[in-house]
């Protein structure tokens, strides 16, 4: 009896949330290697080094965009430690690609493939929704993936054979290479599948969790003894003021920051301006952004260009360096390209359980009435 009620529990939540598992496992696959993808792309609009040509200084790049913008008070600007590498520049929400010795702009806006990034994150979030819509689909989507966690555990009980033997769990352990019928075939992917990605799949699911609830992110501090912090609060500012560093000095300030302080030379350096009156953060990473522990950020003042706070993973508290494991490890990031890959074939593997779900479903709930409508 216990046995049928895990059964029929495991079916009907399959088929009440099966479409929404496939969209977020499908987007997953999408989203396996977008910032490999996306830096690739950047690296494309490299230019040839001109000889005796100087590179932009930061502060040019900067003046680029805010004559486009004259009235935004946030910028952004990137620069790479690659020869040639073009340079990223956002006010505000607008973005652009510079030439990194003539300031000519390169590309204005998204690409097609970071637009298309974008939708399928949008899609994997919040179903495309917008506005007033996205709590709703957030839930939707929040508790879709809970119904999910619970088809992995029921699954994993449903898998387990009643005779332990070699011979019997082999069967739901291996790929069969003859079937009798297409239920056959799908009943035994769906058992091969399932098993092989299911402790993947556990942990790409529990850590969604924190993504989605409150309880869970209090869960996760409570842990360690803590509460969930609270989101740091500026003054937004009406206008920028620029300081009396110039930028270009204070990006040279974070670059010999790094060279003193970094273990792994830095590979991109983020600068961030008028977030915070009188001060310019730098956000200096050894990766693309795949590992935090060789990534720290810096606070310069603005006027003596004297460092104000330097933050690396040291420095979070346990709760903090705990939801950013978590985090990576919904993505596979956390062990590097070998976790991404697997991440993806998890999340491929759960399009095609979905489908052998579904299909077993028919099967059992619709093609009997059919039959005997027929007869």
């Amino acid at each position: 009896m216990f046995r049928k009620i895990i059964f029929w529990s495991h079916l009907v939540l399959g088929v009440s949330g099966g479409v929404i598992i496939f969209i977020m496992s499908a987007t997953g696959v999408v989203l396996t290697y977008e910032r490999q993808i996306l830096e690739w792309q950047e690296s494309r609009f490299t230019v040839v080094e001109s000889h005796g040509a100087s590179r932009l200084t930061t502060d040019q790049a900067l003046s680029v965009v805010r004559q486009k913008h004259p009235d935004e008070h946030h910028f952004y600007l990137r620069q790479v430690n690659r020869p040639g590498a073009a340079i990223p520049v956002w006010a505000g929400r607008d973005s652009y690609l510079l030439h990194p010795y003539t300031g000519e702009i390169l590309l204005t806006g998204p690409t097609t493939l970071s637009g298309f990034f974008r939708w399928n994150e949008n899609l994997h979030r919040w179903l495309l929704a917008d506005g007033s819509l996205r709590p709703i689909t957030k839930n939707i989507t929040a508790y879709s993936n809970l119904v999910f966690l619970f088809l992995i555990i029921t699954g994993l009980y449903l898998w387990l054979p009643k005779n332990m033997r070699w011979k019997v769990v082999k069967q739901s352990l291996l790929f069969r290479r003859q079937h009798n019928s297409r239920r056959s075939r799908y009943l035994n992917w769906h058992k091969v599948f399932g098993v092989w990605t299911l402790i993947p799949l556990f942990f790409i699911v529990c850590t969604a969790t924190i993504f989605h609830f409150p309880w869970a992110n209090k869960l996760l501090y409570s842990a360690y003894g803590e509460v969930i912090p609270a989101r740091e609060q500026h003054p937004e500012l009406e206008h920028l003021e620029d300081g009396k560093q110039s930028y270009e000095t204070l990006f040279r300030i974070a670059q010999q920051h790094s060279n003193l302080h970094s273990h792994r030379p830095w590979y991109s350096m983020w600068m961030e301006v008028g977030e915070t009156a009188g001060e310019v953060r730098f956000f200096i990473d050894a990766t693309i952004g795949l590992h935090p522990e060789h990534a720290y950020s810096l606070y310069l003042d603005a006027d003596t260009g004297d460092v104000v706070k330097a933050k690396t993973q040291a420095d979070w508290s346990k709760g903090d360096r705990a939801w950013d494991v978590a985090r990576y490890l919904h993505t596979g990031e956390y062990f590097g390209l070998p976790g991404q890959t697997i991440a993806g074939l998890a999340s491929l593997a759960a399009c095609i359980l979905v489908f052998t779900g579904f299909f077993l479903s028919w099967k059992r709930l619709i093609t009997p009435r059919l039959k005997a409508r027929l007869t």
